[in-house]
């Protein structure tokens, strides 16, 4: 089954004047295609207005209080796409360039306040896309599938540069060297390369001893650069047990341990209990 049949599109108009609070089994981006109101997440409000794009989580609740007519467009990942069997059917290069720019927007979308703001010229192609998203889906012409698929590749890098920006802009607000935001975007980047996460080559790639490089990365951020690899790759473990139905044999292979039992003394060490009782616990 092609990728884009596990992404949903769907075009609507949010009728209520006030829409019901609610939550989501899975990741979606929605954007706002007409109208304006007050976008309530996890209650903050938010003023909306056409070209607004948001990014909402399972842990995310909220809520649309309407001023004038609001048409959106829904992205939907659903939790098919996260699947053992999906993941088989993608290709190496899919796998890299969709999964990882998925993870690295889902795992840092509390650098968005609200919507996320786009350059003038970002957010003009964002429009064009979700428009031309939403008239491929609609007609379903040759050559659709791969199209939406394309798009929404697209508009996750064009999120994932926004993210990147905003938390580099972070950090020289609070006076910390850039070299933190590069080191861990490095490592978000190559996360399942466990040669090149080592101590050596990150080193090397940042032109630093590794004495050096881990010093400077502790005194900025309070972490070893292995106590930062392993709290993101506990993060991702986190997600697919939460969300994904990936077994905990699955989810230990694809993050490079050596088995089940090493991937559970890691995480019960963290978290006091095994990933399968972390699982039942949140799926409660």
């Amino acid at each position: 089954m092609p990728l884009f049949q596990d992404i949903e599109i769907i075009s609507k108009e949010i009728h209520s004047s006030v829409s019901p609070i609610h939550r989501h089994h899975y990741f979606e981006l929605l954007y706002i295609m007409e109208g304006n109101g007050v976008h309530t997440i996890n209650d903050n409000h938010y003023q909306y207005q056409k070209g607004n794009l948001y990014l909402l989580t399972p842990e995310d609740t909220h809520t649309f209080k309407i001023e004038t007519r609001t048409y959106c467009c829904i992205i939907d990942f659903t939790k098919e796409l996260f699947s053992k069997r999906k993941r088989k059917e993608m290709d190496r290069a899919e796998i890299g360039e969709f999964f990882i720019n998925m993870e690295y927007v889902f795992h840092n979308h509390q650098n968005t306040k609200g919507h996320i703001e786009m350059a003038s010229e970002e957010a003009e192609l964002t429009e064009k896309l979700v428009f031309q998203l939403t008239a491929e889906k609609e007609h379903d012409r040759i050559y659709s599938g791969i199209i939406i698929q394309n798009i929404v590749f697209l508009l996750l890098n064009l999120i994932a540069r926004r993210i990147q920006e905003n938390i580099a802009g972070e950090l020289k607000n609070r006076g910390l060297k850039n070299v933190v935001h590069e080191v861990t975007t490095y490592v978000q980047q190559h996360i399942y390369d466990k040669d090149r996460l080592k101590i050596e080559m990150l080193a090397k790639a940042f032109h630093k001893t590794p004495d050096h490089l881990n010093r400077n990365f502790k005194q900025q951020t309070g972490y070893t650069l292995k106590a930062y690899i392993n709290q993101y790759r506990l993060n991702l473990i986190e997600s697919r047990l939460r969300y994904s139905s990936l077994t905990v044999s699955e989810i230990a292979d694809e993050m490079g341990f050596t088995d089940e039992s090493h991937l559970n003394k890691m995480f019960r060490n963290n978290h006091g209990q095994t990933a399968s009782a972390y699982r039942k616990a949140h799926l409660s």
